[in-house]
């Protein structure tokens, strides 16, 4: 081969080393573009969360815990006469099947003994159900009863709450609406301007929220829990504790 042609040659690759190393540095300038934009959106995403997060802690986390008029210190429904010689508290879900069976066994017979002045009856309304499942009706109702509670007053409020439990929906499947909870409210005695607007904001529903709370923190985990003159009547089943009940009403 030539000198001439050896030279050729040499430059040929020397121009194709020089493209490939080109090619190369615009691929690397190329890929850390896509980095410092990947990094920038990262950073976007973060900062959006960390507001939200703010913005959870600042406005939804401090729900309103005004207690409905008439409501217990106690976040409760009371029912019957203070003077009562016998005081009994039920902790209850209104999506809870053994509240539902309870309630069957031992509504009207708490009902009548309050009547006669031989038992004083708070109901706490809390909404276990809606933190282990997916649901809002147990807050939606234990709301709409505070919304009655607070409008109408306890007697329609207990009514109300009857109501709840002889219409009471299975759980995992179809649950009343706010129609139906308005509907039921006006069944029970209330009016319906009084109660929708409560019904469908939740107006009560930090006070549900604290009330739920205030159950973990007396020591309650399930429901219905059963408080007979401050001590838990415990039982295998609901006939027992129902059993149990039914001998101290005398």
């Amino acid at each position: 081969m030539s000198k001439k042609k050896s030279t050729a040659a040499a430059h040929a690759r020397q121009r194709a080393a020089a493209e490939r190393a080109a090619q190369m540095r615009a691929q690397q300038q190329k890929q850390e573009r896509r980095r410092r934009v990947a990094i920038g959106a990262a950073v976007v995403v973060v900062a959006v969360a960390l507001i939200a997060l703010i913005a959870w802690a600042v406005t939804g986390n401090d729900k309103p815990t005004t207690p409905p008029e008439g409501a217990t210190d106690t976040y409760g429904l009371a029912y019957g006469d203070p003077e009562a010689p016998l005081k009994v508290e039920i902790y209850e879900d209104f999506l809870c099947p053994a509240c539902g069976a309870f309630e069957a066994e031992m509504g009207a017979e708490l009902t009548e003994a309050a009547d006669d002045g031989r038992v004083f009856v708070t109901f706490r309304p809390v909404a276990i159900l809606d933190r282990s499942s997916r649901t809002d009706y147990p807050t939606r109702a234990a709301n709409a009863v505070a919304v009655v509670l607070d409008a109408a007053g306890p007697e329609v409020a207990k009514t109300f709450h009857d109501l709840l439990y002889e219409r009471q929906p299975t759980e995992g499947r179809a649950e009343h609406d706010d129609d139906a909870l308005v509907a039921m409210a006006v069944e029970a005695g209330a009016t319906e301007a009084d109660v929708r607007p409560g019904i469908e904001d939740r107006a009560f529903e930090g006070w549900v929220d604290a009330a739920t709370d205030a159950m973990a923190d007396n020591g309650y985990e399930s429901t219905p829990s059963v408080i007979v003159d401050g001590e838990r009547i415990e039982g295998e089943s609901i006939a027992d504790v129902a059993d149990q009940l039914r001998s101290r009403l005398g």
